[in-house]
This record gives C-alpha cells, sequence and structure tokens, in this order.
C-alpha cells in the first residue's frame, strides 16, 4: 500500500466554470459504477471562485470520502479550513446530491443529499458575495487509477443570496472548459456541461 507521502504523485483534473457569478452551486454527482484506485485518489466535486472553495467526493484505497477545502493550502495548511470524512454510506454506482452555499459573512455550507454536512466553515480571506463556480472531475496518482463514466447532473446555480433563485446550468450559461495538469489528458471528456467523463 502507497501513502500519499511516499509515491510520486501527478494530478490531473478537467474543469468547468462560470464565466459569470454566482452566491452557490447544486448538483447530484452520478458516480462511476467501476472505480480502481490503486494509490492516492480520485475526486468529483464543486467550487465556488477560482480555487478557493472546493467540496465534493474523492475515494482513496480505503473508501470514500467528503471533503470541503476553504483555503487551506493558501492559508499554509491551516486544518479550520480543511473537513474531509469517511462515508462507507456511499457506494460506487451511487448519485449523491451536493450543494455549496456562499452565506455571505465569510463562511460557506455544504450539503450532502440534502443535509448540512460542514455547517459554517469560515473561508481564508477575501471572499466576495458572488464568484464564478465550477464543477470539476481530478485525480493525484502515480498512473494507476481509472474509473468509468462519471457524470454531474441537475446543476443548478444559486442567483441570489436569499436562496430563492436557482438557474440550471445548461448550454445557454457562458462558461469554460479546461484540463489541468499532466494526467489532465488521462480523461475522455463526453459532456462539457454538465461535465461528465471517464479515466483512462
Amino acid at each position: 500500500m502507497f501513502s500519499t507521502t511516499s509515491f510520486a504523485a501527478t494530478e490531473g483534473a478537467i474543469k468547468s466554470v462560470t464565466n459569470s457569478t454566482y452566491t452557490g452551486i447544486a448538483a447530484d454527482i452520478n458516480l462511476p459504477k467501476s472505480v480502481v484506485v490503486k494509490d492516492g485518489y480520485v475526486n468529483w466535486y464543486l467550487g465556488i471562485g477560482a480555487s478557493k472553495v472546493e467540496g465534493g467526493i474523492s475515494k482513496t484505497p480505503s473508501g470514500y470520502k467528503v471533503f470541503l477545502n476553504s483555503g487551506y493550502n493558501e492559508s499554509g495548511q491551516n486544518s479550520k479550513y480543511w473537513n474531509t470524512q469517511y462515508d462507507a454510506s456511499i457506494k460506487d454506482g451511487d448519485r449523491v446530491n451536493l450543494k455549496i452555499v456562499n452565506n455571505g459573512n465569510g463562511t460557506v455550507t455544504m450539503y450532502v443529499n440534502g443535509n448540512p454536512r460542514y455547517a459554517n466553515q469560515p473561508v481564508y480571506g477575501s471572499f466576495s458575495q458572488y464568484e464564478p463556480v465550477k464543477m470539476v472531475q481530478g485525480v493525484e496518482d502515480t498512473g494507476r487509477n481509472s474509473f468509468s463514466q462519471a457524470s454531474f447532473s441537475n446543476v443548478l446555480l444559486r442567483a441570489d443570496t436569499s436562496g430563492a433563485t436557482y438557474k440550471s446550468w445548461n448550454g445557454s450559461i457562458s462558461s469554460s472548459f479546461s484540463k489541468h495538469g499532466t494526467y489532465g489528458n488521462s480523461f475522455t471528456v463526453y459532456s462539457q456541461v454538465s461535465l461528465s467523463a471517464s479515466l483512462r
């Protein structure tokens, strides 16, 4: 078994980002029916801001985890900006609903299947009420992880501060798609909006 500190991990990701700004994002993540994780992790997540707030689901050799990052690296790895827990209820092929809300007071809350998992988590540094939002699929490994098709669906953009208005993120919403890292090209992309792909 490799640990995250004893192997030369390489990253890759694909992401779709809105060109307009919102106060949150919600989506169903349709997890792949087949996932192989030999080392490191694979993940599927939503985000608010360029890289400030990112929350979603990862799978490691030990199982599925639910995480919320709100400035961990920028803060010098201060643990109050990072939460993660194993979740034994999540299985390959599941559909999991995620929602991340910018509370407007320097905190964010992430909901999993309608229930708050990480509430009022502080965000490091300045954080505007309205920010671009994104959906991402990623990997960090030595090149041996893989998964069958994983897709986001029912992606909703929180368009006001009260949560009364959500817009569907479809082809009419201006957005940008990009690949990142050495393994960005290891993804086969089936759709950019909503983001759907497989790995290797």
